[in-house]
């Protein structure tokens, strides 16, 4: 029998914040099934950190101009949008910006705490043409993918805040190419060349070991108890599914069983939730109020929106 060997990878080009990898030789098919799966999860699936909102003083809203600011408040929208942010902290974090010289405003005017880093510094924001200045404050949150500014939770925000859309995902550009190789007298092996470009925020290196360490997480579920859990599917049993862990059954009808996820909680919220541990509705329940507001980044207003969902799904929630 044929056996399919492991490909090996090799970094062909680095330059700044790009790389070219070539993985190869690949069993024929599974370049271009590797190679989407790969390419997929790093435009859309690791995490990062961009600005959510923004507040100018003296500004009421987005379609206005700005006195002694050559730039209108959209443009400098767009310009804030395109500062790349670490962030150390679960978030969310709010950062103030004050320039007073006549002259460009760049990220260098941005005043960080220890929590977060802007990689960008020279990133142009506006341009102070008078005897003016310029002071803003800008939040800045963790997330995933691409968020517009209306599905951005805004309840927390201060009073006059400005919601962007945030571009949460290090990697900028990413394409794949699969050719054919040879393996001794075959031809039709796959070469994968793996071309990518991220912010400055993540080397490609580190873009890549993220996503494939999330694709083998998600096919994890089909390790271990394999046989168990596809029984289960065939016999037409949709009440109920096998937890890896001792194969107790479990009745995933139950909302306590719900992930987090499932219950439509805010974007903030829900990350609050899963970086502090709580993967599932009875989780929830066994922090209980008191357990969830000695969480990083949960507050009353996630507390008392927790409190609602619980009350729509009928479960008592102290």
């Amino acid at each position: 029998m044929e056996v399919i060997n492991i490909p090996k990878v090799k970094l062909e080009k680095e330059a700044d914040n790009s790389a070219v990898f070539v993985i190869e030789p690949f069993y024929p098919g599974y370049g271009t099934t590797v190679g989407n799966a790969l390419r997929r999860v790093l435009l859309t699936s690791l995490p990062g950190a961009a600005a959510t909102a923004f507040r100018i003083v003296g500004v009421d809203h987005e379609f206005t101009t700005i006195e002694g600011i050559r730039e209108d408040l959209v443009e400098v929208m767009l310009n804030i949008k395109g500062l790349h942010f670490i962030l150390y902290e679960a978030g969310p974090v709010t950062v103030t910006l004050k320039a007073t010289k006549s002259g460009p405003v760049t990220g260098r005017d941005i005043k960080l705490p220890s929590s977060v880093e802007l990689v960008n510094l020279d990133h142009h924001i506006a341009t102070i043409s008078g005897k003016t200045s310029l002071e803003a404050e800008i939040r800045i949150e963790r997330g995933r993918g691409y968020i517009l500014s209306h599905e951005i939770d805004s309840r927390e925000f201060a009073i006059g805040m400005i919601a962007i859309d945030a571009a949460f995902s290090p990697v900028r550009r990413c394409s794949i190419q699969v050719e054919n190789t040879r393996v001794g007298e075959r031809v039709d092996y796959d070469k994968l060349t793996l071309e990518l470009e991220t912010d400055g925020t993540i080397t490609p290196r580190d873009a890549i070991k993220q996503a494939s360490e999330i694709l083998l997480e998600q096919f994890s579920i089909f390790g271990g108890e394999v046989p168990s859990a596809v029984e289960l599917a065939t016999e037409a049993r949709p009440s109920t599914a096998v937890e890896e862990s001792g194969g107790v059954e479990q009745d995933i009808t139950n909302p306590k069983n719900f992930s987090v996820e499932e219950i439509n909680l805010s974007i903030r919220t829900t990350n609050a939730l899963t970086q502090n541990g709580v993967k599932k509705v009875k989780d929830i329940l066994a922090a209980g109020r008191e357990g969830l507001l000695e969480m990083k980044g949960v507050g009353e207003r996630a507390v008392s929106e927790i409190a609602d969902k619980m009350d729509e799904l009928g479960l008592e929630f102290n």
